[in-house]
């Protein structure tokens, strides 16, 4: 148990950091408010016209995969490849792979899930946490590499680099960590489950429609948390780049902030070529404040480590970005 005499210094310091930075960012919508309102529009158009129609059946479907029990064909089929490849069981298979092709934040969900229900240890969901919940492959290839660097002929460039990147970051810092004692499998009380959509005290699968009513709403409450941090970090964006600040560091700032913003504003700055793609894959391997916050969203009340989630996703930044500039010493 942590002495009083310790924690309560550090409580202040944070409660006076908190009174800083609202106070700071009241402070600005009210003597910038036209550029409150564009970055908040931002936002919100990202989020209704992007993530809105993209993540939320999405959302539902995968809900109804996992709490019906559904995910067994995702197991047979990539589970005697994935598990070689990575280290988790067959269990694990399916959000792995609905991370790596959705992203953020779903990746974290259907993880978040599994691991409330018992069906993936700590350690595995740690892992998942860390390798797949990126950016999506769509977003990768389709964004990064052609919208914004304009090469798509480098999409594989990027997807080896944020991959690499990824599986370096938990090899070191996820996989030896020491994990707690709970049994890997052992069920948790149904009562994680949303209302409605429990198994029975016999194990059986709750009838497809109940399901159906309780995800409905639960996936509409995460898709407006996940539309509620876009919002406030594209406005922060926005502050960001009224700040006196040179424009490369302003778009890094704005790259850790919120990523579509900040690599809009880094290819758009006169930085040397390398550099800039370096920059880019970065911050997209680091996911950007928002992101972290979209993954403590939906994983809370399961226990795991979102500091220790939000240092390795730093350190995957770190080496995306040094893989970068030793990839272009040599091309």
């Amino acid at each position: 148990m942590d002495h009083p005499v310790k924690t309560m210094p550090s409580r202040r310091l944070r409660r006076y950091f908190m009174y800083l930075v609202l106070f700071s960012v009241l402070f600005l919508m009210l003597l910038f408010p036209e550029t409150a309102a564009r970055g908040a529009l931002d936002g919100l158009l990202l989020w209704s016209k992007t993530l809105l129609p993209i993540l939320l059946p999405f959302l539902i479907l995968s809900g109804l995969l996992i709490n019906l029990h559904m995910t067994r064909p995702f197991e047979l089929l990539l589970g005697p490849v994935f598990t070689h490849i990575f280290p988790i069981r067959a269990g694990a298979c399916y959000p792995l792979f609905l991370g790596l092709l959705c992203g953020m934040p779903l990746g974290a969900k259907t993880t978040a899930s599994l691991y409330r229900t018992g069906r993936i240890s700590e350690r595995e969901s740690m892992f998942l946490l860390g390798f797949s919940n990126q950016a999506s492959m769509m977003f990768l290839v389709s964004y990064v590499a052609t919208q914004q660097q304009s090469a798509p002929h480098c999409a594989l460039l990027v997807l080896l680099v944020l991959y690499s990147s990824a599986w370096l970051s938990t090899t070191l810092f996820i996989l030896p960590r020491k994990y707690g004692t709970r049994q890997e499998g052992k069920a948790t009380p149904t009562g994680f489950l949303p209302d409605g959509a429990q198994r029975t005290a016999q194990g059986s699968n709750p009838p497809f429609f109940a399901a159906l009513d309780a995800l409905i709403p639960e996936s509409f409450a995460t898709i407006t948390k996940v539309g509620g941090y876009v919002i406030l970090f594209s406005m922060l964006s926005a502050f960001t780049r009224k700040l006196p600040l040179s424009t490369p560091l302003s778009a890094l700032v704005c790259g850790l902030l919120e990523i579509t913003s900040g690599i809009q504003q880094i290819s758009a700055s006169a930085l040397p070529a390398a550099q800039k793609t370096a920059l880019t894959l970065g911050v997209t391997a680091f996911g950007g404040f928002c992101g972290l916050m979209q993954t403590k969203s939906v994983t809370s009340g399961t226990g795991l480590s979102i500091h220790y989630y939000a240092f390795v996703k730093l350190m995957q930044g770190i080496f995306a970005y040094l893989l970068t500039r030793i990839i272009f010493t040599f091309i």
